[in-house]
């Protein structure tokens, strides 16, 4: 397995071709969120600015990403989440969020924001569908999302079983969210061209792998 990272998709920022505020805190009732994704980023994405337009439906879609990806009440392993939506995220297609999944999970720990400190050989093990799982749980996770991120409708029973054997109900339930979130945060990055941020631009190789 390569120790370099991927070739980049995108070598220049795209053109805006959708509305970005210059400051998403300039739109009313924005702060609270763009403060709180500020745990994760060091910076505000793109997308959440683009979000800011309608800071409503911005405060329900940080929660609930909240509570699919970090919440303590969460019933599976946050950096096995971590790598799930990385995962999903490569499936879709999506360059922008696959970059920002990935350089999340490459990035050290404690480091004042979300950190996992995943080496590029692993992380593109795991992209690529090379990686082994720790543990026949993980193992039917990982098979689950991928087969329900490229059709739903066709999950074949064996792996439906296999979550049935390994996870509780609270956890295939929350799995399943995460699969539907990915796709939906995708599909709306996707369709609007949202431009990656500088500092990105060399991760979005991984969408690729």
């Amino acid at each position: 397995m390569p120790s370099l990272r991927p070739n980049p998709r995108c070598c220049s920022k795209p053109s805006r071709s959708f509305p970005i505020c210059a400051r998403a805190t300039s739109i009313p009732g924005s702060s609270r969120w763009s403060s709180l994704t500020r745990s994760a980023w060091v910076f505000l994405p793109n997308a959440l600015k683009l979000y800011a337009y309608r800071p409503e439906i911005a405060e329900t879609l940080w929660k609930l990403n909240s509570n699919i990806m970090r919440d303590p009440s969460s019933t599976l392993d946050q950096f096995l989440k971590r790598k799930l939506a990385a995962v999903a995220c490569s499936i879709n297609g999506c360059a922008y969020c696959t970059a920002h999944s990935c350089s999340l999970l490459k990035k050290a720990s404690g480091v004042g924001s979300e950190g996992w400190g995943v080496s590029e050989q692993e992380l593109q093990a795991m992209i690529s569908g090379a990686y082994k799982p720790d543990s026949e749980m993980e193992r039917a996770c990982f098979d689950y999302v991928r087969s329900a991120s490229e059709d739903p409708t066709s999950v074949p029973d064996e792996i439906l079983q296999r979550l049935k054997k390994h996870l509780t109900p609270a956890q295939i339930v929350e799995l399943a969210c995460l699969v539907g979130f990915w796709k939906f945060y995708n599909t709306v990055h996707d369709s609007l061209h949202i431009p990656i941020e500088s500092s990105l631009l060399g991760d979005t190789g991984y969408v690729d792998l």
